[in-house]
């Protein structure tokens, strides 16, 4: 069998898996299906109004209205660009290294290359459902407010090919590259150059601009100059979404479709030369740096080396300690269960380099604030910001308990019945995930909270109310998350993107996202008389529907905490999954 009908068998394998999981999910869970395809239009139709709404809004700007739509476009799809290749890399490391799966895939008779090219190709298709369905209103909403002709959907739907493939390749290259050259020593160098790097150009970057402020003032010219100086990366054209980018902008507008060949050329190009790269390499280097993975494991485990009788009562002291950390507040047995979940997080680098990645980017949003305090003069600006702050680190928030605390149950997979032999119960179980997720990343967003209102300067009281909101929000979205993973979960996987990827993941992020907007609405209008009135409320429960708004926020809070708690308890006590493991 060639290479090419290897990869088709296994392309016609997993579309049958898909195929069946679907029809499964139609006729097993109609209601469920039918409220996800309602948010999903739902999302669409409101995503398209808000970008469409946006572009007319920066359009309206004088003299500078065309420009900054163009760079707008630019930036999204150079955001695009670089979180797709991230999520592929990470998504293919986890697949193609460590996964079961391709151990067993190993052992039949099909082709290294077209093993490694299926993982990254499924890692591509895993992680790109998420950008088109982001990117679609956006195109839709862009070719709405230009005019443009039913000829450019078809171009920007044919563009975005080549544009998904050079990225998807990309880190498919840069995936194999570390693997098979880098070592441990190695990456933890690059590491740390690139993040002196970062620093120090971040902190020339500020000393600059506040050097340039000092002299030439906050004005409207200066303004503008600097956010076209600090994008000008997301329209170099070294980089391929500024191709695509350029490409959607010269079809909008009919004069020039003649003009724009060279940019989807350089696409077309580029993504065939990255699939040779890709199909080339992958013969050369795959199985040699899985190889080179499956040794440093195993040099790593006989480094461990086994302790001897008379090491063993210091070593049991040690590791099970009578009182260890967090007994007093959980129990033992929980605190045990829950330093387990810290080692295992810990251990697997393409957890909590995402989780890092995201806290360092709202914490880098959350001091560039104080830029607005030139700009913000009026309460009712300054409390619109707050909300605004706040609807961000809840989002943020809803996406990191939906990718990392929603699988946790499911990553527990085949081991699950020593949990159910331990001390502890199921349920207790799910509580410790329950409380030590909620720990973990409410004390993180409330720090950021807590930064952000002293960047805004807001007054104390405010500050600790939005603080307080934060808090209750994160009680809720970890409920959901630990409740939803165990009423569907996925024993048999594990790698978590695909985990989170399944319905019960979808389902939990749209069930989060609402929620979301509704707390958001009620903070609103506890705050109702500021952005009447523009005046700072002498307390912060001063307004007559302040009381009835935040009673409202924390019942949402509390049904949406125990209700999904209480239906995973009951799930739990049927015990149905334990009969598939």
């Amino acid at each position: 069998m060639s290479e090419t009908a290897q990869f088709y068998l296994l392309l016609r394998v997993h579309l049958r898996i898909v195929r069946t999981r679907l029809l499964k999910l139609v006729t097993g869970s109609r209601l469920m299906a039918l409220t996800l395809l309602a948010f999903l239009m739902t999302y669409s139709v409101t995503a398209y109004h808000m970008f469409h709404r946006g572009l007319i809004y920066f359009s309206q700007l004088p003299a500078a209205g065309g420009l900054l739509v163009d760079r707008m476009i630019q930036i999204v799809f150079f955001c695009f660009l670089m979180m797709l290749t991230f999520s592929v890399a990470v998504s293919g490391y986890i697949a193609l290294y460590r996964s079961r799966d391709t151990r067993w895939l190993l052992t039949l008779p099909i082709s290294h290359r077209v093993m490694f090219l299926w993982k990254v190709f499924e890692a591509g298709a895993f992680s790109s459902w998420g950008l088109l369905l982001i990117a679609a209103p956006l195109l839709i909403a862009f070719a709405d407010f230009r005019g443009a002709a039913a000829g450019f959907y078809v171009r920007t739907a044919v563009g975005l090919l080549p544009f998904l493939t050079i990225a998807i390749t990309g880190a498919g290259l840069l995936l194999l590259t570390a693997v098979r050259w880098l070592g441990r020593t190695q990456m933890i160098a690059l590491g740390t150059a690139c993040g002196l790097f970062f620093v120090g150009w971040l902190t020339h970057t500020v000393l600059v601009e506040r050097d340039l402020a000092t002299r030439a003032g906050f004005s409207a010219a200066m303004t503008f100059q600097q956010v076209m100086h600090h994008t000008d990366l997301s329209a170099n054209r070294l980089i391929p979404s500024a191709w695509y980018s350029e490409s959607v902008i010269a079809w909008s507008r009919p004069h020039r479709i003649a003009q724009s060949a060279l940019m989807p050329s350089l696409l077309v190009s580029w993504s065939l030369m990255g699939v040779t790269a890709l199909i080339w390499l992958g013969r050369q280097w795959f199985y040699p740096s899985w190889n080179r993975s499956v040794q440093n494991a195993a040099i790593a485990a006989l480094r461990r080396r086994p302790p001897r009788p008379d090491e063993m009562p210091g070593l049991i002291e040690r590791h099970f300690p009578e009182k260890p950390v967090g007994a007093r507040l959980l129990g033992r047995p929980m605190a045990a269960v829950a330093w387990k979940d810290v080692l295992s997080f810990r251990r697997e680098p393409a957890q909590w380099i995402q989780f890092l990645i995201v806290f360092g980017l709202l914490a880098m949003y959350a001091t560039g604030l104080r830029q607005l305090n030139e700009y913000i003069a009026q309460p009712r600006d300054l409390y619109m910001v707050a909300c605004l702050n706040l609807a961000v680190c809840a989002l943020a928030l809803s996406t990191l308990t939906t990718r990392f605390v929603f699988p946790q149950f499911s990553l527990e997979g085949r081991r699950l019945w020593i949990l159910a032999m331990s001390p502890l119960s199921l349920s207790w179980v799910v509580m410790q995930k329950f409380i030590s997720s909620t720990l973990c990343t409410s004390l993180a967003v409330s720090s950021i909270i807590l930064v952000s209102g002293n960047t805004l300067k807001l007054r104390p009281e405010d500050t600790v109310f939005f603080t307080l909101a934060m808090m209750a929000m994160s009680v809720g979205l970890n409920a959901m998350a630990v409740g939803f993973g165990v009423l569907f979960p996925n024993l048999e996987e594990t790698n978590s993107a695909k985990i989170v990827s399944g319905f019960g993941g979808t389902l939990c992020l749209v069930v989060s996202f609402v929620y979301i907007v509704l707390f958001l609405l009620l903070i609103a209008w506890s705050k109702l008389e500021v952005f009447k009135e523009n005046e700072f409320p002498t307390h912060w429960h001063d307004g007559p529907n302040t009381l009835k708004a935040l009673g409202s926020a924390l019942g949402l809070t509390a049904l949406l905490t125990v209700g999904p708690l209480i239906f995973a308890m009951r799930r739990l006590k049927r015990l149905e999954f334990l009969g598939s493991l």
